[in-house]
């Protein structure tokens, strides 16, 4: 059995560029829930994990995607029948206001917890993995470098 993941805030890459508008209806505010759902047959990414906003318990409109160093994370648990428990938590916005991208809190809860209706917080406060293991890089991944001239 894996360790158990803490709870973690992350931004939701991609969201300049989602194809539909939200719904009049949705409310884009802290504490809204949101759905966390797998596309391992995506082409770019099979470890890519959707940001989807919920309309009527349903996932209405995609907000973007988790980072890929946080999905090849999650990926592999949601997989397992882990919950992850996801809500919008603000917004992270660039210094000259050129972007901003909603910023998610994440509750990971074990697959024997999720089934039992307890909450994730328990668990997640024993968690064996630190803040820092869930940023380094994902197997297969190569960190380029740019070199400066002058």
């Amino acid at each position: 059995m894996r360790p158990s993941l803490p709870d973690f805030h992350t931004p939701v890459r991609g969201y300049a560029f989602a194809a539909v508008p939200p719904p009049r209806a949705a409310v884009l505010e802290p504490g809204t829930p949101v759905l966390l759902l797998r596309e391992p047959e995506n082409p770019a990414d099979p470890l890519a994990v959707g940001v989807w906003l919920l309309e009527a318990d349903r996932p209405r409109w995609r907000l973007g995607y988790l980072d890929r160093t946080v999905a090849s994370r999650i990926a592999p648990r949601l997989d397992e029948g882990e919950q992850v428990d996801a809500t919008l938590d603000g917004w992270v916005e660039e210094p000259d206001g050129r972007w901003r991208r909603p910023l998610l809190h994440l509750r990971p809860r074990p697959a024997s917890l999720a089934s039992d209706g307890a909450t994730g917080t328990a668990a997640a406060a024993g968690g064996g993995l630190s803040r820092r293991s869930l940023r380094r890089q994902p197997p297969g991944v190569q960190r380029r470098r740019v070199r400066r001239r002058g």
